[in-house]
């Protein structure tokens, strides 16, 4: 037989053998991916929304507190009250005072120049044949009295009154004047609401100093119902489709939407408001209650499935990391994975 004969027949046989050696490891990967792919070895990724149900103890507190302080400062007077801690006031009370001598002398001083300088102009304007513009300044200089708040400062409407007025620096005087009657309004302290005090740290008598707090006030009115959870549970609800709190006696449904949120890291407090409260006794207990869910996909693993934060897909054994929402006894709630998707131990 030829040389080329032999070498035919060699190249025959080694290809004859690596097919054979082709379907023979082909069988025994199929044979594998069997047993891979048995029932009880795989689970099958199923997606649905979380149905968020939370049913929570909170109270009503109240709301509205106050940090008594000044905008001067001087000797601390006693006001309408003798305010101690737990003394109860109405509001637009005068609760405390500085002593304003200083200050109201001041400004009775630059009232009575300003009239002096009013009357100044008064007898210029008699000279000129302008009964209006006499009328108008009269009745002005007759409001500036000692006990009355200072009115508008009238209207120009002639090239004699400019004249005057700049002359006299009316208009610059009467700017003034009004910045100081403003100011004696921070000698006094008038109650914001009716409450109570909660703690006094200043008593009449003693000097305190420009923004010093004196005192903490709070509200018997307006009350707040908070409510704290966690902070995972807060971020999980997407959609909100009920609210309410009840007790035995009680329910009524929460506008989801007037809620205050304040986080502190691992827990969310919700401030929901009502003036129907106010009546209610501080400290009431009641449930606090709401259905909704969260449009993000989730699905439910068996815990057999995951190790250490991931699961082993099938068919290749690729690691695929997922996230945890919450552990129960034998599964995990995990996002981060598609429908479909067969998982092997």
């Amino acid at each position: 037989m030829s040389k080329k004969g032999i070498l035919a027949i060699v190249l025959t046989l080694v290809i004859g053998t690596a097919i054979c050696l082709f379907f023979i490891q082909n069988r025994k990967l199929n044979s594998v991916q069997s047993i891979e792919i048995d029932k009880d070895e795989v689970f099958e990724v199923r997606l649905s929304s979380l149905v968020v149900s939370l049913d929570l103890p909170t109270q009503l507190v109240v709301s509205d507190t106050f940090n008594l302080s000044f905008k001067v400062d001087g000797l601390l007077e006693q006001g309408e009250l003798v305010l101690q801690r737990e003394t109860s006031f109405k509001k637009n009370q005068l609760l405390f005072q500085i002593n304003n001598r200083k200050a109201f002398s001041q400004y009775l001083q630059a009232k009575k120049e300003f009239r002096s300088n009013c009357d100044d102009a008064i007898k210029i304007l008699e000279n000129f044949l302008l009964p209006n513009e006499l009328v108008k300044w009269k009745e002005f200089v007759a409001s500036l009295q000692e006990n009355q708040l200072i009115t508008d400062f009238p209207s120009i409407t002639n090239r004699e009154e400019q004249k005057i007025s700049q002359n006299l620096n009316l208009l610059k005087s009467y700017t003034a004047l009004k910045k100081l009657e403003s100011n004696m309004s921070n000698y006094f302290f008038l109650a914001p609401f009716d409450g109570k005090v909660l703690k006094l740290n200043v008593k009449v008598g003693k000097t305190v100093q420009k923004n010093q707090t004196i005192a903490f006030l709070v509200s018997k009115k307006s009350k707040i119902l908070k409510v704290v959870m966690d902070s995972a549970e807060f971020h999980q609800i997407e959609a909100v489709q009920k609210t309410w709190i009840e007790s035995n006696d009680f329910v009524q449904n929460l506008d989801w939407n007037s809620k205050k949120i304040v986080n502190n890291g691992s827990k969310v407090t919700l401030l929901f408001k009502n003036k129907n409260w106010n009546r209610m006794s501080i400290n009431k207990v009641f449930r606090f209650r709401l259905q909704g869910q969260t449009e993000k996909s989730f699905a439910l693993i068996p815990a057999a499935f995951i190790r250490k934060g991931k699961v082993k897909l099938a068919p290749n054994n690729r690691l695929e990391e997922v996230e945890i929402q919450k552990s129960f006894k034998d599964s995990s709630l995990v996002s981060g994975l598609k429908a479909g998707m067969k998982i092997i131990r």
